[in-house]
C-alpha cells in the first residue's frame, strides 16, 4: 500500500471546514448567552464568521507531504463514498405517512439530535438547562447539534441539514483517516470486528452478526449516530497526524493557531475524543524530547478554553459520576470467548505491535503504540460512565490510532500473502456487518408525520422552550418538535449519568392527575401538560396552591 502516484490531498479544504464549524459553533454560543438566546442575526453573523476564519485558514493551510495513492486508495475509497451515501442520504426520510431511519442504532440517538437541534434554535440561553431533565444542566457536548441549530435558523431544514452534515462530516473522516494511516487505516475504521460475521457461512444470510457483541462495527454504530464524531473524528485526526508531522518528522503541520482553536473546541463536540487527544499530548511529552517546550506550551495555551469547555459540558465535572471500576470491561461470564469473538486477531496483532513499535521502534511508533494499548487496557479496566458499552468511544481511537502502526511495524514485513491472509481474517467479519447493515432491508419508523402536524397545531400557542410534561418516549411528537421536558427517555437519561427516578415518579402522578397533581408540577417545573389520549389533550399547569 506504500506504492503509487503521488496525490496532493485536501488539508486546507478539511482544516478551513473544520475551523469555521468551531469558530461558528463559539461566537454562536457567545451570542446566545444572552436571556433572548439564540436568534437568526446572532446564528448568520456567526456563520459569517466561521466562514471569515475557515477562508482564512484553508488559505494558509498546506499540505508539504505527498502520499502516493494507490489502487488500494482508490478502492476503500470507493467504498467508504458508497457506504456515506447510503447511510447518510437515508439518515433521516420519508416513506408515505413516516419520518424514517435507516439504521436500527440511530432510531434514539435521531430524536435526541432533533429534540436538540429544535431546543436550541427555539432561543434558549446559554449555558441552558437540559431539555430531558427538569432542574439540571445540559451535560452533553452539543457542538454538532448547535452548528445544525444555526444552519436551521438562517434557512435550512432540520432533515435535510442532518443529511449535508452527514455526507460532509462523513468526506472529511474518510480523507482524515487516509492522511493517518492510508487504506489500511480506512478499511480498520469501515471493517473493525472480531470472529461474529463467519456465521454467514453458516446462515447464509448477510446481518450484522456483530449487533449483539459489545465490539460493534464503528460506521454504523459510531459515525453514524455520534454526531458529535463527524466533527472529532477529522478534527482529532487532524490534530494527531500535525502533531506527528512536527513533532516527530521534522515536518510541519497546520498552523498551531488553527491547532489550537480545534483542540480547544473539541470538549464541545466530542469529550472522548478530548480526552484521547489529551492522552496523545502526554505521550509525544514523554517521547519526542526535542519538542517538549512547544508541546507544554500548546498544552498551557489550550488549557482555560479547554477546561472551561469540559466544565460546561459536564454540568461543572458533576457528569463524571459514572466513572467506575470494571475489570473486564462487558465480558460478564464469557471469559476469554468474550476477547476472541468481539476482537479476533486484532488482539495478538495488537501483542505484536508491542513488541515491534513499542519496545523495538522508533520514538513515533512508541508514543503512538503505547499510547494506543495503554488506552485500551485502560478500557478494559475502567468504565467511563454508567453504560459499559461507552467505552468503545475511547477504544475506537486507540484502534484507529493504532491501525497505521499495525500494518507499517508488523504487516508489511510479512510475505504478500500473509498480509493479504491476515487482512481478510481482520477484515471480514466488520465487511458482513457493514454490508449487513446498510442493505435495502432496513427502514425504521421513527414518527408519523400526521402526529407531528397534530402536535405542532395542538402546540402552536405555547411558548417556545416551556417545558412539557410528556409520556417519557424516546420519539414523542412534543420531543421531535424540540420542546423540553420535565423528563425524557429513560435510556438517554441513564446513559447520561442523570439521577431522574424522582422525578419520572412525580410525571407519572401529573400524567394521570392524581390528587396532588399541581404540586407535582411545580416541583418538576412542568409548565403545561401534554396528557396520552387521542387525540392528546393540553392542559396548562395553575399556579401551585390553587
Amino acid at each position: 500500500m506504500n506504492s503509487g502516484t503521488p496525490w496532493k490531498p485536501g488539508t486546507g479544504l478539511v482544516t478551513g471546514t473544520l475551523a469555521g464549524v468551531a469558530v461558528a459553533v463559539i461566537c454562536a454560543m457567545a451570542g446566545a448567552s444572552r436571556p433572548s438566546g439564540l436568534d437568526t442575526t446572532t446564528a448568520a453573523a456567526s456563520l459569517g464568521a466561521g466562514l471569515l476564519v475557515g477562508l482564512g485558514a484553508c488559505w494558509i493551510s498546506h499540505d508539504r507531504e505527498s502520499r502516493p495513492f494507490t489502487p488500494w486508495d482508490w478502492l476503500l475509497s470507493f467504498i467508504w463514498a458508497l457506504a456515506s451515501m447510503r447511510a447518510f442520504l437515508w439518515v433521516l426520510y420519508p416513506a408515505d405517512n413516516e419520518w424514517r431511519v435507516l439504521s436500527p442504532y440511530n432510531l434514539g440517538d435521531i430524536s435526541l439530535h432533533i429534540h436538540l437541534i429544535r431546543y436550541f434554535a427555539s432561543g434558549v440561553p446559554f449555558w441552558p438547562d437540559s431539555p430531558i431533565l427538569s432542574g439540571v444542566p445540559l451535560t452533553y457536548p452539543p457542538g454538532a447539534d448547535f452548528f445544525n441549530s444555526l444552519l436551521l435558523l438562517v434557512g435550512v431544514p432540520v432533515e435535510r441539514g442532518l443529511v449535508w452534515t452527514g455526507l460532509v462530516g462523513a468526506a472529511m473522516s474518510g480523507w482524515a483517516l487516509w492522511r493517518w494511516g492510508g487504506a489500511f487505516a480506512m478499511a480498520a475504521f469501515l471493517f473493525n470486528g472480531g470472529l461474529a460475521g463467519f456465521a454467514l457461512f453458516q446462515t447464509g444470510a448477510l446481518e450484522d452478526f456483530q449487533s449483539t457483541g459489545a465490539w460493534k462495527n464503528m460506521f454504523l454504530t459510531m459515525l453514524v449516530p455520534q454526531r458529535g464524531l463527524l466533527f472529532a473524528i477529522p478534527c482529532g485526526l487532524l490534530l494527531l497526524t500535525s502533531w506527528r508531522e512536527t513533532y516527530f518528522r521534522g515536518g510541519t503541520g497546520v498552523p498551531t493557531f488553527v491547532q489550537w482553536i480545534l483542540y480547544a473546541a473539541m470538549p464541545l463536540f466530542n469529550l472522548h475524543a478530548f480526552i484521547f487527544l489529551s492522552l496523545a499530548l502526554g505521550c509525544f511529552f514523554l517521547f519526542a524530547t526535542s519538542a517538549r517546550a512547544r508541546i507544554l506550551l500548546f498544552t498551557l495555551a489550550s488549557l482555560a478554553p479547554a477546561t472551561l469547555a469540559v466544565w460546561l459540558v459536564t454540568g461543572g465535572f458533576a457528569a463524571a459520576n459514572g466513572l467506575h471500576w470494571k475489570p473486564g470491561w462487558m465480558q460478564e461470564d464469557e471469559g476469554a470467548m468474550f476477547w476472541i469473538m468481539n476482537f479476533g486477531i486484532a488482539l495478538p496483532l495488537g501483542a505484536l505491535l508491542l513488541w515491534s513499535g513499542g519496545v523495538r521502534g522508533d520514538a513515533e511508533s512508541r508514543a503512538v503504540t503505547l499510547l494506543a494499548i495503554g488506552v485500551f487496557v485502560l478500557c478494559s479496566l475502567v468504565s467511563f460512565a454508567k453504560w459499559e458499552w461507552d467505552n468503545t468511544k475511547l477504544m475506537l481511537w486507540a484502534w484507529i490510532a493504532a491501525a497505521p502502526y499495525v500494518w507499517s511495524r508488523v504487516l508489511l514485513p510479512w510475505p504478500t500473502a500473509a498480509r493479504i491472509a491476515t487482512c481478510i481474517i481482520l477484515f471480514f467479519s466488520g465487511a458482513v456487518s457493514l454490508a449487513g447493515g446498510l442493505d435495502g432491508r432496513h427502514g425504521y419508523k421513527l414518527a408519523d408525520r400526521s402526529e407531528l402536524d397534530s402536535m405542532r397545531t395542538l402546540l402552536a400557542d405555547v411558548p417556545p422552550a416551556s417545558r412539557l410534561a410528556v409520556e417519557p418516549e424516546y420519539n414523542h411528537p412534543a420531543i421531535l418538535l424540540g420542546f423540553p421536558v420535565v423528563c425524557g427517555y429513560e435510556g438517554h437519561l441513564w446513559s447520561h449519568g442523570l439521577d431522574y427516578r424522582k422525578t419520572l415518579a412525580a410525571l407519572q402522578r401529573v400524567l394521570a392527575l392524581d390528587p396532588g397533581w399541581i404540586d407535582d408540577a411545580d416541583a418538576i417545573k412542568a409548565e403545561w401538560i401534554v396528557q396520552p389520549g387521542t387525540p392528546p389533550r393540553l392542559i396548562k399547569v395553575p399556579p401551585a396552591g390553587d
